[in-house]
């Protein structure tokens, strides 16, 4: 009785100990933990009754009277470079910006609510009266790569060609960040449909470390929806 209790105690530990293991190469390979990557808000009402602007949290928009918005709703420290891409954009196409910023010293991920549930109303009501809209977010990723989804094919197609043509990496996005449903905040604009870039980890942190790179980057971009 004594052996088989040691042997399941011992099965025990070492499912444990391989369970660890799993979860450190999920983070060592794609920088975060699939136990982080549900969302736990729901809404931006639910996100306000728990956190604090300009504590843990800032929103920052221009509205320059443009039909022309570009957004980042994972800024800050939530998906890390994406706030830095849209305001670059925007500036050089003197558009609407908007953005939503994790700005607390850890756990900026907690902040993070996916797109189809982003209901803030400054991006609601900036979205609603622009007829084009891209959307900046982030993913994991070891490869530098921007991949492309939203429902506005048409402006999808020409940023891929401007991104190819400055020497970038791009992709169609895979089903879990294709951007393709209609209560996504990107598809919400005048005429129900926008587009989202996810841009892996490695791709933003080439741009944010390399200033030419993201100066190509961010003018292709630009270039691609005058």
């Amino acid at each position: 009785m004594a052996e088989t209790k040691i042997k399941k105690e011992s099965s025990g530990i070492l499912r444990k100990y391989l369970f660890s293991v799993m979860v450190a190469l999920l983070i060592i390979f794609t920088g975060t933990s699939t136990l982080q990557a549900k969302d736990i808000l729901m809404s931006f009402q639910q996100l306000q009754s728990r956190y604090n602007e300009n504590i843990d949290f800032c929103i920052g928009s221009i509205n320059r009277d443009s039909s022309t918005l570009v957004m980042a709703i994972h800024g800050g420290s939530i998906e890390i470079g994406t706030s830095q891409i849209a305001r670059s954009v925007a500036e050089i196409l003197q558009c609407d910006l908007y953005l939503f910023e994790g700005i607390r010293d850890c756990n900026n991920n907690i902040l993070h609510i996916t797109s189809t549930n982003f209901n803030e109303p400054k991006a609601q009501k900036l979205v609603e009266k622009s007829n084009l809209t891209l959307s900046i977010h982030g993913c994991r990723g070891s490869n530098e790569v921007t991949y492309i989804g939203g429902l506005d094919s048409k402006t999808g197609n020409k940023i891929v060609r401007h991104l190819k043509a400055a020497g970038f990496k791009v992709e169609d996005a895979p089903a879990r960040l294709g951007g393709k449903q209609i209560d996504n905040i990107c598809n919400q604009n005048s005429i129900n449909k926008g587009v989202q870039l996810e841009l892996t980890y490695a791709m933003r942190k080439t741009l944010l470390n390399e200033t030419k790179s993201f100066e190509k980057y961010t003018e292709a971009l630009a270039a691609a929806m005058e």
